[in-house]
C-alpha cells in the first residue's frame, strides 16, 4: 500500500474503539485458550507421548519431571491466562507480563539448548527447541512491535 490515505482508511478496521489492535486481542484469545489447555493438561496429567514417558515440562531452561513438571506447567498456564486477560481488558500490565514471559521463553530456550547440547539423551529435545527458537523469537518480536505504541501512550 503506497497510498497513505488508503492505509489510514483501513486502520480503523484493525483497531478497537480505544486504540488497541484487534490482532493483539486475537493473540490474547489464543493465549487464553492455550493457558487453559496447559492448565487442564497439568491438572489431569495429560501426556504428549506414551504412558511410559514421564510427564515433563521445561521452565527457565530447566527440565522438570512428574509433580514438579505439573507445578511449572500450571504456573506457566496461570501466566498465560493472566496476561491474556490483561490484554483483553486493555490493561498495560498484560502487555508487560506478555513481554516478560516471552523474554523468559527465549532465555529458557537458549539455556536449555546450551546446557543440553552434548547430552545424548536430550538430543531430540535440543533439536526441537532449536526448531522452535526462531518461531518463539518471531512471536516475541511481534508482541514487542504491536505493544510499543500502547506502552508509550500517557496513562489515562
Amino acid at each position: 500500500m503506497d497510498d497513505p490515505l488508503m492505509a489510514a482508511q483501513l486502520e480503523p478496521e484493525f483497531v478497537s474503539a480505544d486504540g488497541w489492535p484487534r490482532d493483539l486481542q486475537a493473540f490474547a484469545m489464543a493465549s487464553l485458550f492455550w493457558g487453559g489447555f496447559l492448565l487442564v493438561r497439568a491438572i489431569f496429567v495429560l501426556r504428549a507421548g506414551a504412558p511410559t514417558v514421564p510427564f515433563e515440562d521445561v521452565f527457565l531452561g530447566v527440565k522438570f519431571y512428574a509433580d514438579h513438571a505439573r507445578v511449572t506447567m500450571a504456573l506457566q498456564a496461570i501466566i498465560f491466562i493472566a496476561f491474556a486477560i490483561g490484554i483483553l481488558i486493555h490493561h498495560r500490565w498484560g502487555l508487560i507480563l506478555a513481554l516478560l514471559y516471552m523474554a523468559q521463553v527465549i532465555a529458557g530456550h537458549v539455556i536449555f539448548i546450551t546446557s543440553n547440547f552434548g547430552v545424548e539423551s536430550q538430543r531430540v529435545h535440543v533439536k526441537i527447541a532449536s526448531i522452535e527458537s526462531p518461531i518463539v523469537l518471531l512471536i516475541a518480536i511481534y508482541i514487542w512491535y504491536r505493544t510499543r505504541p500502547l506502552l508509550r501512550e500517557p496513562s489515562v
